[in-house]
């Protein structure tokens, strides 16, 4: 992507939970990463610690593509939000993959459900949104400790990492 769009800056993004993954974006070109996940399980984030907790024991291929959810809130003459996100499995998302059509067929019901577990605290029993970088990891942390990490980490990466001769 980086030679495709030059000289238009890239920031990476997708399973950027470490130093390592940060390191693996810089040496592709990228100049930046965008990381979304990690900081969901950040001191700071305040979604409930239900919703953290569901992030710290989840394996990454438990994070699966959730696009029923653009037949739930489609935009006006959209389809959704055009992309497909990715939540943690839950009883609610495997319902609606494994019965193609019931989120188009039945959105009231199924938004209500929804609604009702957002308003109550609870929306990381229904539709826990987080990406595949869950499966790496274990522990809340404060958001500076996440950076300092993580840019500790890339570096040692960095510096091990192979020079073009």
């Amino acid at each position: 992507m980086v030679d495709v769009v030059l000289p238009a800056p890239v920031v990476a993004a997708g399973s950027i939970f470490d130093g390592r993954g940060l390191a693996a974006a810089l040496v592709l070109g990228a100049v930046g990463a965008n990381v979304g996940t990690r900081f969901l399980a950040s001191r700071e984030a305040t979604i409930s610690d239900g919703y953290k907790r569901v992030i710290l024991e989840a394996a990454s291929q438990d994070a699966v593509k959730f696009d029923a959810l653009n037949d739930l809130l489609p935009s006006p003459g959209t389809r959704g939000y055009g992309k497909v996100l990715r939540s943690i499995k839950t009883a609610f998302i495997d319902q609606l993959q494994t019965e193609p059509g019931l989120a188009r067929r039945d959105s009231q019901r199924l938004l209500d459900v929804l609604k009702s577990a957002i308003q109550a605290g609870n929306v990381h029993k229904v539709m826990p949104t987080a990406g595949q970088g869950a499966g790496g990891i274990r522990k809340v942390l404060p958001a500076a400790e996440i950076i300092e990490r993580m840019i500790a980490e890339a570096e040692t990466a960095l510096a091990g990492a192979p020079r073009p001769a």
